[in-house]
């Protein structure tokens, strides 16, 4: 375990989710909770996904609906994991002592 953290103690991840609202913020927990527990660094706002309601309806592709959020929310995500990638390689976190 000891290698794993030290191999993956200066990563960052984030979460982009395809599809709309329904389920998304149960997949980005879940897959956000699987990559904390290998090691990486999850940042505050590092997901995004179409926002476009509840229920279903149109693929992305075929709507200009939810578009704006979902660049806003990934630019967000972008400048996220960026500053802390850039923190973590300054100063990275410790590997737990043996």
């Amino acid at each position: 375990m000891i290698l794993v953290i030290k191999l993956l103690g200066r990563k960052v991840a984030g979460v982009v989710v395809t599809g709309n609202e329904d389920g998304a913020h149960h997949v980005i927990s879940e897959i956000c909770g699987g990559l904390v527990d290998i090691g990486y660094t999850i940042p505050a706002q590092a997901w995004t996904y179409w926002h476009l309601g509840p229920g279903s309806g149109l693929d992305y592709l075929d709507d200009e609906k939810g578009h704006a959020w979902a660049h806003s929310t990934g630019r967000t995500m972008t400048a996220n994991l960026h500053h802390v990638a850039s923190a973590l390689s300054g100063r990275p976190w410790p590997a737990p002592a043996q």
